[in-house]
Formats: C-alpha cells, structure tokens, sequence
C-alpha cells in the first residue's frame, strides 16, 4: 500500500518518499509523538509544511540537552528506536510493548512536564504557514524524494512522475 495523506511532522519518511507503508510507518508517527509530549517540542517541524517533509525524508534529529536533561535513558532509547528512517530497523509494536520504558513500574511522583512548551507548539502549529506545498503551483519536491502533483480540488497525490534514488 502506498498512500500520502497525514499530517507532515507526524509522516514517516517511507509516506513522503511515496513508498509502500507497513505497521512500522505507525510506529515512527509514535516516537514523533512521544518526542512531543516529552518536550513539546518537534523533531521535524520547519517553517512551512515543506520544509517539515523535507526535515522528515532527511531524519534527522537529536535530543536538545536544554529541552531533555530530565528525561530519562529509557525514553530516549524508546523514541531513537522508533525514529528510524528505515522502517524495518524499527521498533515493531510488540517490541515497544515490552521496552523497558514502558516495562518499568509508575512513578510514586511523576514528573511534572512544561505546559508552556506545549503550548507554544501548539501556538506555532496553529499559526505555521501554510501552503508550503501550494507554493509550487501544485507541485510538491522536497529533498531526495519523489515530486508529487496534488490536485487542486481534493489536496491528494494523484500522480507520481519519477522515483530519484
């Protein structure tokens, strides 16, 4: 199955670059989500929503000492092998299930995360550009990745020209 629809920062490389898809492809929009509710923060968010594909077909990402100097060893080894660019290096969900993150007991007191953080992505979210795919008169190209011709009454892809390898 090949398909390309999704919010752009929660898309997996393999969703942009058009190619087929798998329960692996849900697994990295996972790690983007706990990087998010760890941080409040993105790893893939640009400026516009073209930038954003590009920063997810590139994967690459890192954790900011500032933002995750109180997250655990744990999280961190649970997110990385989830934001693998390929996708059968990733974390399939009955591995995540057992990871030692998810494995380990509740805390007697949790962690209290930065609201304001979230917030803020949520401010940027709500008030990013868009259209960084309309920029191009319909035409999406990002960075070592497949163009796409979106049509303009429905927003999909309705056809892919050429793969570049």
């Amino acid at each position: 199955v090949k398909v390309l629809h999704g919010t752009p920062e929660f898309m997996a490389p393999e969703v942009v670059a058009f190619e087929p898809v798998s329960f692996s492809t849900d697994m990295w929009s996972v790690g983007v989500i706990c990087y998010i509710l760890l941080s409040g923060e993105s790893p893939f968010q640009g400026d516009t929503d073209m930038e954003t594909l590009s920063n997810v077909t590139a994967a690459q990402w890192d954790f900011e000492e500032e933002t995750f100097s109180e997250i655990s060893q744990q999280a961190k080894d649970f997110i990385s092998q989830l934001l693998q660019k390929n996708p059968r290096r990733r974390l399939p969900s009955a591995g995540a299930l057992l990871h030692p993150w998810l494995q380990q007991p509740q805390p007697s007191s949790p962690k209290v995360l930065s609201k304001e953080r979230i917030r803020q992505f949520l401010a940027r979210r709500k008030w990013q550009v868009p259209g960084g795919m309309r920029e191009m008169r319909g035409w999406l190209w990002l960075k070592d990745s497949v163009p796409i011709l979106f049509s303009q009454k429905t927003g999909k892809a309705v056809l892919a020209l050429k793969r570049l390898t």
